[in-house]
Formats: structure tokens, sequence, C-alpha cells
């Protein structure tokens, strides 16, 4: 790096350890995007062009979610339970990036409705490769283990914390 190390060192006095080097200043945007990444803020439409279905039967929840996350670029569609998710998904595999799955619902739940997209995975890759993250209440190791059993990838628990939302999503959604 075109620098230079050096030490100095006395008997019983002890020792100095010094260094140069050559190096440009970093890019103040590319480093505050990155500091923003590794913390867990928001970057302003980083989640452009992907698109979220999100299974969640309280409609507020669903507004909360989407508000949350709206800074962030990201498309959300809703359903209000896992039947209607499944045949959102069914329908068109290739428009969605990764879904949000709530686990208590009405009609069907999180967890059959994972299940049942997995194993459209037979006829469509889709279903077996896109990221499925449980949301729920539901917290406790048993839970976590039971979302991971029937095909989920993460797991979030609620209140959403949208510092862990924001990383669940960076780890799922890649361009």
């Amino acid at each position: 790096m075109g620098g230079s190390i050096w030490v100095k060192s006395e008997i019983s006095n002890g020792s100095t350890f010094g260094f140069t080097l050559r190096a440009k200043r970093a890019d103040e945007d590319a480093l505050a995007a990155q500091n923003a990444a590794t913390s867990g803020r928001i970057i302003k439409d980083e989640f452009k062009g992907f698109t979220a279905l999100l299974a969640e039967d309280i409609e507020i929840n669903r507004e909360i979610v989407e508000s949350l996350l709206e800074p962030t670029g990201l498309a959300i569609e809703g359903a209000e339970n896992g039947s209607l998710a499944l045949e959102m998904f069914r329908k068109n595999p290739e428009r969605y990036d990764i879904i949000l799955m709530d686990v208590q619902m009405p009609v069907m739940d999180g967890y059959t409705a994972t299940k049942r997209i997995r194993a459209l995975g037979v006829s469509t890759q889709k279903g077996k490769d896109i990221p499925i993250i449980a949301m729920t209440a539901n917290v406790f190791k048993e839970d976590i283990e039971r979302s991971r059993a029937v095909g989920m990838n993460a797991h979030i628990g609620k209140p959403i914390d949208l510092n862990e939302m924001v990383h669940v999503l960076r780890q799922y959604l890649k361009k």
C-alpha cells in the first residue's frame, strides 16, 4: 500500500510501533449506506423492485407492516388468510419475492398455507425456493421450531421490531 512499518525499542523502556500507508478517502454516501445497512436502519428504496405477499388476517396489522416498510420501496400485496395467500401465490408465483406469513389466521393458518406452498414445488420451483417468514406473537423455541419444520425460513416476533424485519428482508432480498 505504499507505506512503511517501524519499531523503536529500548530495553527497560518498552517499544513503539508505527506505520504509514496510502489510502483513499471513503465515499461519504457509500459509507453512510453501508453503516445504515449494518445497523438495521432503513435505506430509502432499498427493496424497490421486490414484491412481498403479506398473509395477515388483522387489517390494522397489515397496515402497520405496510407503513413501516413503505420507505424501503417494497411492494406489498395483502391476503386476509392462508387460503387466499395460497391462491394468490398459486396464480402467479413469479410475482412474489418473499412471503410474510402470520401463523394464526381463520380459514387456513400460516402453517398449513406454508406446507401447501412448499408442496407446489412439484410444479413450480418457486414454491420450494420462495422465502417464507413467520410473523407471530408465539416466540417460544417450540414455536420457532414448528415454523421451521413446516418450511418457513425465518421467524419474526410480534409486535414487529422494524430493525429485525429489515435485517431479515436483507437476508432474503438481494439484487
